[in-house]
């Protein structure tokens, strides 16, 4: 133990007050606006729609096994939003070999362009 002095002690801290009006205040988080929810959700359902066509898009040109239950069920999924656009090309579709779905691209660009125009008319009075 060592002996220290008074002459060697620290000198005391002064402690800082705020005054209560100063204090900053935490307000709690505003929940979203209807029209901020159904922008969200518009594009979170885009979003996922894209990513099935996309798998579809990747399983078709790499010539998936259509009898794989993973593969039929993607297929399965995603068929009824690509079936309108299935008779724009002249070409039919056989599954397990290889094709270039151009109406799969198609019915993704339709269906971001149709979620696009969506968002937009749903934020036309926001700046």
């Amino acid at each position: 133990m060592s002996n220290i002095g008074p002459s060697q002690q620290a000198p005391p801290v002064a402690a800082t007050v705020i005054p209560v009006s100063s204090a900053p205040t935490v307000s709690p988080p505003s929940s979203p606006s209807a029209i901020t929810f159904a922008v969200r959700l518009i594009r979170y359902l885009e979003g996922v729609l894209l990513v099935l066509l996309a798998l579809r898009f990747g399983l078709a040109v790499l010539a998936a096994d259509a009898n794989n239950s993973i593969v039929h069920a993607l297929y399965g999924i995603t068929w009824p939003f690509v079936a309108p656009f299935a008779g724009i090309f002249s070409y039919s579709v056989h599954y397990a070999a290889s094709q270039f779905e151009l109406f799969t691209l198609v019915a993704m660009a339709i269906y971001a362009l149709v979620a696009w125009g969506l968002t937009k008319l749903l934020t036309l009075t926001q700046p």
